[in-house]
């Protein structure tokens, strides 16, 4: 029952994810992410994966900085530095196992692009990092929702710059 409970919430999550895809508002792009994020920490502990709670709890709290305008350097220096001593500390899969790290930290570091179109790329070369560590992981269904997530924000860039209204309804 907790492996159905906790593959329903990454279910969610992903949905959730992809969802963030077709946002054009960073804002909302942001606090959609949170709440992805959240769900991920839930089900990363409903699974035992520690590790992968603990990095998201990471991104969750870079979140909330970055959408109350709080995600100031000395707090980027902070999650990243916890970001690189439990990534290392936890990472059992070498060079793949540092991928997660690569796209926390250039998300870290990025993620206060006010352009919305960049911020799309950034989200999409994070995502091209997950996909690859999650298809080396043998995890994927997480690997299909970060391909939709990479599809769903290069179809908003080429609507975004051709001027184009999205309209998603859920």
């Amino acid at each position: 029952m907790q492996i159905i409970i906790g593959n329903i919430v990454a279910l969610i999550a992903s949905l959730i994810m992809v969802y963030s895809g077709l946002v054009k508002q960073k804002k909302k792009i942001i606090y959609t992410q949170t709440i992805q994020i959240g769900l991920y920490v839930v089900s990363n502990l409903i699974l035992g994966g520690i590790t992968g709670a603990i990095i998201n709890v990471l991104s969750f709290v870079r979140n909330v900085l970055c959408y109350k305008d709080k995600l100031g350097k000395k707090e980027k220096i902070i999650i990243t530095i916890l970001a690189i001593v439990l990534s290392l500390a936890f990472n059992n899969l070498g060079i793949i196992g540092i991928l997660p790290l690569i796209s926390t930290i250039l998300y870290i570091w990025l993620m206060n692009i006010k352009d919305v179109v960049k911020f799309k790329y950034l989200t999409i070369v994070t995502m091209v990092l997950w996909l690859v560590y999650d298809i080396y992981i043998k995890s994927y269904s997480s690997a299909i929702f970060d391909f939709m997530n990479i599809v769903a924000n290069i179809f908003t860039i080429i609507r975004l710059k051709k001027g184009k209204q999205i309209s998603v309804k859920f």
